[in-house]
C-alpha cells in the first residue's frame, strides 16, 4: 500500500476508539494497522491516552441536601416496627453512619457519553490540525527550496547564453584523481558558473573555496559545499574582476568553514588562463 493511501485511514481512528465502526470498516481498519502504519498507531495511542484521562475531567457531585436526615428518619421508623420478642439490633453510632452512594440519574450517562465523544472529537481535531500545520510547514520549505533551485538554474542559463562568455577547464593537481571542473563567466557582468565533478565530500567543519589570481595574488571569490561523494555541483558566483586579461588562474582549496582570506589548504583543482 502506498504511503498516501495508508494515511487516508486517519479519519477512522476516532470512531474506532469509540467503537462506532461497523464490522466491515473495523476489519478493514485493523487490517490496515497490521501493515505497520506508524502514523495511525501513534494517533490511536494518543487517543487512548486522552480517553483514559477523561473521567478526571468530570465534576464530583455532592449528595442531595437533606439525604442524611431522611436516612436517619427511615432507620428510626424501622426500629419502631420491629416485632415483639425480637432482639433489638444494636444502635449504630452516629459517627459510623455514612450515606450510601446514590446512583446517578440515567441522563448523566448520556452526558458522560457526550463529553467523551466531544473530547475525542476535540483531540482528533487538534491532532489533525497539528498534522496539517506540520505538512504545511514542510511544503513551504520545499517550495522555498524549489524557488532557490529555479532561480539558480535561471542564473546559470543566463550566463551560458550570454553574448560573450569565457570558459576554463580546471584539473586536479593530485595524480590519479578523477576530480575536475569548469568555470564559465561573463566578463561584462562578472557573473560566473562553477561546475565541479568527483570532488570528495568535505568534513563538517570545512568548505571548498574558489580563488582568482590577479597580479600573482589570490582573491577570494566564494565558498561552496559538496555534500555527496563524487557529486556534480553547480554554483553561481560573482568575480572580483571579469576581464580575462586580468585573470591569471582559478584555484579551489579546502578551507575552514566560513572561508579564509588567503588560501591555507592544499589546492584541489587549478586552471590557468595563460
Amino acid at each position: 500500500m502506498k504511503t498516501e493511501e495508508r494515511h487516508a485511514q486517519h479519519e477512522l481512528c476516532i470512531p474506532y476508539v469509540f467503537g462506532r465502526l461497523n464490522p466491515g470498516n473495523r476489519k478493514q481498519f485493523e487490517a490496515h494497522l497490521e501493515t505497520g502504519c506508524e502514523q495511525c498507531k501513534r494517533e490511536l495511542s494518543d487517543l487512548y491516552e486522552a480517553t483514559a484521562l477523561l473521567p478526571l475531567l468530570l465534576k464530583q457531585e455532592a449528595p442531595p441536601s437533606g439525604l442524611r436526615q431522611r436516612l436517619f428518619s427511615r432507620l428510626s421508623t424501622k426500629r419502631t416496627e420491629q416485632p415483639r420478642g425480637a432482639k433489638p439490633a444494636p444502635t449504630p453510632q452516629r459517627e459510623a453512619v455514612e450515606a450510601p452512594v446514590t446512583k446517578a440519574p440515567p441522563h448523566s450517562w448520556y452526558l458522560y457519553a457526550s463529553m467523551v465523544m466531544g473530547a475525542l472529537m476535540i483531540v482528533g481535531l487538534l491532532l489533525f490540525l497539528n498534522d496539517q500545520l506540520r505538512t504545511t510547514s514542510e511544503l513551504e520549505k520545499k517550495l522555498s527550496d524549489l524557488q532557490v533551485q529555479v532561480q539558480q538554474k535561471q542564473d546559470i542559463l543566463g550566463i551560458l547564453q550570454a553574448y560573450s562568455v569565457e570558459m576554463l577547464q580546471l584539473v586536479s593537481v593530485e595524480a590519479g584523481s578523477e576530480a575536475s571542473g569548469k568555470i564559465f563567466w561573463e566578463p561584462e557582468k562578472r557573473r560566473a558558473v562553477l561546475q565541479v565533478v568527483n570532488l570528495p565530500a568535505q568534513p563538517v567543519d570545512k568548505q571548498y573555496q574558489l580563488w582568482l589570481m590577479k597580479d600573482k595574488k589570490y582573491f577570494r571569490v566564494s565558498e561552496f559545499d559538496v555534500n555527496t561523494e563524487k557529486s556534480n555541483v553547480f554554483a553561481v558566483m560573482t568575480l572580483p574582476v571579469g576581464d580575462k586579461k586580468e585573470i591569471e588562474e582559478f584555484a579551489i582549496t579546502l578551507e575552514p568553514r566560513g572561508g579564509s582570506t588567503q588560501p591555507s589548504g592544499v589546492i584541489q583543482l587549478r586552471g590557468a588562463t595563460k
